[in-house]
């Protein structure tokens, strides 16, 4: 249950709020503008909960970086046009009310090879095995293979 104090969040609404009274079922929220709404307990979740539920940010510790040079090096490879793909697809992404999007740029780089893999329905295992010497197909066949599906 919630109690006077807590941040809430009606889901279906984007509405959050603070609770300011609890009344059997009922929850009163003050919104940051200053307007109370009423809300049954069971339409509400906790906002750090929420947020906690839909974060995106990645790990900053080296376990979670040791990748990032091998994704990096697939990045670097890719024709502008591929990377273009990923953008836009990330751009046009379905949002989530209430969770704020993140940029192309603050993307980490396994990310935007997942943007970039679900946009083109290439796995990002095909991706990083191109980019080894010796690789077939090579990463720029698959590239041009991707490219030329697209028209």
């Amino acid at each position: 249950m919630f109690k006077v104090g807590d941040t809430v969040r009606n889901v279906s609404r984007n509405v959050v709020g603070t609770v300011v009274e609890v009344d059997g079922d009922t929850v009163y929220i003050e919104q940051e503008n200053g307007a109370e709404v009423d809300f049954e307990a069971s339409a509400l979740v906790l906002e750090d909960q929420f947020q906690a539920r839909h974060d995106t940010s990645v790990q900053d510790d080296a376990s979670a970086r040791v990748n990032d040079p091998v994704y990096d090096a697939v990045l670097a490879n890719l024709y502008p046009a591929v990377i273009e793909i990923g953008q836009r697809a990330h751009a046009n992404a379905e949002r989530i009310a209430g969770v704020a999007p993140r940029v192309w740029d603050d993307l980490s780089s396994l990310q935007k090879l997942n943007a970039i893999s679900e946009a083109t329905n290439v796995p990002v295992k095909a991706w990083i095995d191109a980019n080894q010497p010796g690789a077939n197909p090579p990463l720029s066949k698959l590239q041009l293979s991707v490219l030329g599906d697209r028209g």
